[in-house]
Formats: structure tokens, C-alpha cells, sequence
């Protein structure tokens, strides 16, 4: 059932990923680099978590669309930064070249920055949310991927580097640089719906607990996974990177990673009947091979 729902969400989302993509023309070469950084493969989970969250409240998707684009927009802007050198110096993503290797670093810069401040002008410009709505989800989704976001997270993470961190460290790490914009997967199309306060807070709750799930999860593929499954290559070892396996070992991070899956279907279970796609995503994000 999950599968099927993922893949045909993941077609909607690139569909209206390249309706957006289409407005940018020339400079032809920049449209062109734009284009491979959203569209070269991916999961599209934190769009598609955006969409089960009105399948979840019996909305209709219109309201949500431009901003699940948006979101995509960021995170892949974050993914263009991550792979430059002056940061994880990654050669593939997604098991292709990054955008950096493809076209240029002076460009991957460019790519990313465009992606990033064009997010916020489709949520600007969006006739399916209502003006209210827009300031807040601006306001949350600068918070998120910003000082006190992703990049505050993604600045930590850099320094942290041929260090040994303490644990506190590798949780703010986690929290911020992938646990944000999963918040706001979650937590943006829930104010474009106005659904009420209560329900909000237990799914920020959840999406919290998913966010650090999802990257114990990581630091284990980068031991365990294979470049053919996670379409990347890890430079943690070398970059001297503490993770969850390096501080508690992979057997305890295993552990841990269980207890952070039960406590997120524990709260789908007590407060919205055990909603059958919540379940089997929060085992999936605990199980996933990439």
C-alpha cells in the first residue's frame, strides 16, 4: 500500500515540479542547471508528507501543492550546498553527478541560491493560500531551513568535523539539519489547511520524532548501505564525522533508532486511529535500504 502511494505522489510532485521549473527560461544554461538539481531523481518524501497530511484531514490537495514545491525547492538548494567542496565534497547524488561536478562550482553556488530564494516567491505568489496563511508558513519555513533551521544545523555539523562532539552536539545536529524541514513537511500544509492547534502539535511532535529517526537511519546506511541502493558516497569516515554508530556503536544505534519508530506510531495510534499510511511510513523510515 505505502508503495503504491509513494510512487504515485512522487509522479504528482515532479509534475508540478516541472510546471514551476518551466517558467525559467534564460539564461538557458542556468534554467538547464535548475532543472538537474530538482529533477535529478530523489524520493520526494518531504512533498509527498505534505500530501498524506490532507489525505489525513480529507482536504483536497490544491491548497498545498505550491508550497510542497517550495519545500522541494529548499531541499534541494540544501543538497547543491551540501555536495560543493568547500563543504562534503561529493561527487555523486542520487547516483548521478552533482550539480557542482556537472556544471560547475561558481554555478552550484548560483543554483542553490536561485532555489532558495525562488521557494519563497512561489509561496508568495501562490492564489491557493490565503494571505494570513502565506506569512505564517513564510515565517515557518524561513525559521526552518535558516539560523534556527537547516543551515544552523548544516553550520554545526561543519564545525564539528575531525571532532569529537558530544551527544547533546550530534542531537542539535540531527534536529536542525534534517529534522527541520520534515517539521515542516508536516507542520506547513496543517496552517494552509487551518486545521485546529491541538491535532497541529501532536504531528509537529511526530515529525520531530520521524526527523531524528530518519537520520540515525542514515548514519547507518553509511555503514551498511550500498551506493547502488542510497545513490551516494559517504564521506564521513574521512571527514571525521561523530554519528549515532560512532558514539553507541551500530547495534545500540539500531536500538535507538526502534525506540524513536515506536514512540512517533504511538502517537498516529493514540490520536488519529492508527491512520494506516502513517503507520507503514514511520516502520519505513526506520527500514528503508535508501
Amino acid at each position: 500500500m505505502l508503495k503504491a502511494y509513494l510512487a504515485e505522489k512522487k509522479e504528482l510532485v515532479e509534475r508540478n515540479l516541472q510546471k514551476i521549473l518551466e517558467r525559467y527560461e534564460k539564461p538557458e544554461l542556468y534554467s538547464e542547471a535548475m532543472k538537474y538539481a530538482v529533477m535529478n531523481g530523489g524520493k520526494r518524501l518531504r512533498p509527498i508528507l505534505m500530501y498524506m497530511m490532507c489525505d489525513l484531514f480529507g482536504k483536497k490537495y490544491e491548497a498545498i501543492e505550491d508550497i510542497a514545491c517550495a519545500l522541494e525547492f529548499i531541499h534541494c538548494y540544501s543538497l547543491v550546498h551540501d555536495d560543493l567542496p568547500a563543504m562534503d565534497n561529493d561527487m555523486y547524488r542520487r547516483g548521478k553527478l552533482t550539480t557542482h561536478v556537472k556544471y560547475g562550482e561558481a554555478e552550484g553556488i548560483l543554483v542553490g541560491d536561485v532555489l532558495l530564494t525562488e521557494a519563497f516567491n512561489i509561496v508568495a505568489n501562490s492564489s491557493a493560500v490565503s494571505d494570513s496563511n502565506k506569512v505564517k508558513i513564510i515565517a515557518k519555513l524561513s525559521e526552518y531551513s535558516g539560523f534556527y533551521g537547516m543551515a544552523g544545523g548544516q553550520f554545526v555539523d561543519m564545525k564539528s568535523e575531525h571532532v569529537k562532539v558530544s551527544f547533546e552536539t550530534l542531537k542539535y545536529i540531527h534536529a536542525h539539519k534534517t529534522g527541520k524541514l520534515l517539521t515542516a513537511a508536516i507542520e506547513l500544509p496543517l496552517i494552509a489547511l487551518d486545521i485546529e492547534e491541538d491535532k497541529r502539535e501532536k504531528l509537529v511532535q511526530y515529525s520531530k520524532l520521524i526527523g531524528i529517526a530518519y537520520q540515525i537511519k542514515d548514519d547507518i546506511l553509511d555503514i551498511e548501505g550500498d551506493f547502488s541502493e542510497t545513490g551516494k558516497e559517504s564521506n564521513d569516515e574521512k571527514n571525521e564525522k561523530t554519528t549515532y554508530p560512532s558514539l553507541f556503536g551500530l547495534e545500540k544505534s539500531k536500538e535507538i533508532l526502534e525506540d524513536y519508530i515506536t514512540q512517533a506510531k504511538e502517537i498516529i495510534i493514540e490520536n488519529f486511529d492508527s491512520n494506516r499510511i502513517l503507520m507503514d511510513l514511520t516502520d519505513y523510515f526506520g527500514k528503508r535500504g535508501g
